[in-house]
């Protein structure tokens, strides 16, 4: 059984440079301490929102609220606290990462291992940190759900990190080579690809994919394994089959818009984006890149859609990014939006947008 999805979004460098700047803001803004988002979850304190944006959707807000409350609290059923956790997985935020950052260290441990299904989504500098203990746990079933979250960033884990994942790597492919069910193969091929055993994983998922050709999760993997070899145009052509298989699948939409970037076709991938974040609705991440990449060929369509991301996550730095493009073209809610970041930013960060 898969234990979440391992397709997290990855931006490609060739995106945008901003992407690297609103990255830089996320530390000043979210990063730099997990005891300050403890404290606004403790106080109920989340980022505020201008009333009329407010009033125009709220629905994903209350979700991540609602979910993220479900998951701390101690009252609450088992099942529904690991249920609760695996759906904030779907909900990148401030409230979320509060409620896996408790959860991780619950007595429990089905809570723990499913707080680390919910911690998918972050950075690996955050998830290092936070998982590393746990590759340790007394409890097999949370090592090999480490390790899986974990080893999916192998690339970009330093000598000394890739050391400490070995042990349990070899401990995960043990475990999953005994299970012959097509889930299990499909995350063992996973394994094999982010351990850069590429013709180990191309075996795998060459077999799968004859199997269950409309299961998207095998094309997506298949388009990963060739991303990761640098052969982005016979990914671009893996995941155009996918999507004919599977038109309205948000991840096949997203993975073909970073192929298409990787190729220097930016218009064909902002098309791709926009499907991905229409069809997913409350992804901001998909929302924000698709502000990024509509930027040159439709900057109301950019606009709304950085205001959309920022109104799903509430997270500063997406405010960030709003302010931004409100600075770089003149729109007259400029001098609201700094109004808001500066509730939550460094004055510097304010005074460098102001000079754009």
């Amino acid at each position: 059984m898969r234990l979440y999805s391992n397709h997290e979004p990855r931006t490609h460098a060739s995106v945008n440079k901003r992407t690297r700047v609103y990255k830089k803001m996320m530390v000043l803004l979210v990063g730099a301490s997990i005891c300050q988002l403890s404290l606004a979850a403790s106080t109920g304190q989340e980022s505020a929102l201008p009333k009329q944006h407010q009033e125009q959707q709220v629905t994903p807000q209350q979700r991540i609220a609602a979910l993220s409350y479900k998951a701390q609290d101690i009252k609450q059923p088992k099942a529904q606290r690991i249920q609760a956790l695996r759906e904030l997985a779907n909900y990148p935020s401030q409230n979320a990462l509060v409620a896996v950052v408790r959860s991780l260290q619950d007595s429990e441990p089905e809570v723990r291992e499913a707080a680390i299904v919910g911690a998918a989504p972050y950075s690996i500098e955050h998830r290092w940190r936070l998982i590393e203990p746990l590759l340790t746990d007394n409890e097999a079933r949370v090592r090999i759900t480490a390790a899986t979250n974990l080893v999916r960033d192998f690339s970009n884990l330093n000598k000394k990190q890739q050391q400490i994942l070995e042990k349990p790597v070899a401990e995960l492919i043990t475990d999953l080579q005994a299970d012959t069910d097509p889930s299990s193969q499909l995350l063992l091929a996973d394994v094999y690809r982010w351990h850069q055993e590429w013709k180990k994983a191309d075996d795998i998922y060459q077999t799968l994919v004859k199997e269950q050709p409309n299961n998207p999760e095998i094309w997506l993997s298949l388009a990963d394994n060739y991303r990761a070899q640098e052969k982005d145009r016979i990914a671009v052509e893996t995941l155009t089959k996918g999507i004919t298989l599977n038109p309205n699948n948000a991840p096949l939409h997203y993975s073909k818009s970073l192929a298409l970037v990787r190729l220097d076709d930016k218009k064909n991938a902002a098309f791709e984006i926009e499907q991905a974040a229409e069809m997913a609705e409350d992804n901001s991440y998909y929302w924000y890149l698709t502000g990024v990449l509509q930027e040159n060929y439709d900057l109301q369509k950019s606009i709304r859609s950085f205001e959309q991301a920022y109104l799903i996550s509430g997270a500063p730095e997406q405010l960030y990014a709003v302010c931004d493009i409100y600075v770089r073209h003149n729109n007259p809610k400029t001098d609201q939006c700094l109004s808001e970041l500066a509730k939550v930013a460094p004055k510097s960060v304010i005074d460098g947008l102001k000079k754009r």
